[in-house]
């Protein structure tokens, strides 16, 4: 049995969008348990492999309009991977990294704030796209933000230490510029 599949030519900046094997079964696994109501089901599974396809094509638009290519986009039931060519700059590795998880705020903050603003039921079979593209979407954004190996906030989080070299460097570059100044 092949672990990965491809479904027809679906591509994200020209690299291929492959599926592991457990998506379709884990989703027709859920569609069989949720027989009773198959139209919340559906839009529950879609909504939430939409947060790990949103996620991951954050990384390709960023890497994308960094100049890099995108080689594969890889999704699979619990997780996916975006794999890009290596950045030259470490300020690009960082800039994709959060990519994916802005993209989701993106879409989980106008949802959430749609939610606040209308009952429950006026979203009717839509209900559980509320729930998964605003709640569990953000929930999954900030676990992605976790510094531990394997999440995005293992590279996300190099933004603090470079944004303060960087402030050092410039206040180096000032008083050099300053010291160079007083001498003429």
């Amino acid at each position: 049995m092949r672990k990965w599949f491809r479904v027809g030519r679906l591509r994200a900046f020209g690299a291929p969008i492959y599926f592991h094997w457990s998506v379709p079964v884990a989703v027709a696994f859920l569609l069989a348990l949720s027989i009773t109501s198959p139209i919340h089901a559906t839009v529950s599974i879609v909504s939430y492999l939409g947060i790990i396809t949103l996620h991951e094509l954050g990384h390709s638009i960023a890497a994308h309009r960094l100049g890099y290519t995108v080689e594969a986009i890889w999704i699979n039931f619990i997780h996916g991977r975006c794999e890009f060519e290596a950045p030259e700059y470490e300020w690009d590795h960082v800039r994709i990294a959060w990519a994916g998880v802005l993209a989701q705020l993106a879409v989980a903050v106008p949802v959430l704030v749609a939610a606040s603003i209308f009952q429950a039921e006026d979203f009717g079979y839509l209900a559980p796209a509320v729930i998964f593209l605003g709640y569990v979407n953000l929930f999954i954004a900030f676990l992605n933000l976790a510094p531990g190996a394997g999440f995005d906030g293992q590279v996300a989080w190099r933004v603090l230490p470079l944004w303060h070299e960087g402030r050092k460097a410039k206040r180096a570059t000032k008083k050099a510029i300053s010291s160079l100044a007083k001498r003429r």
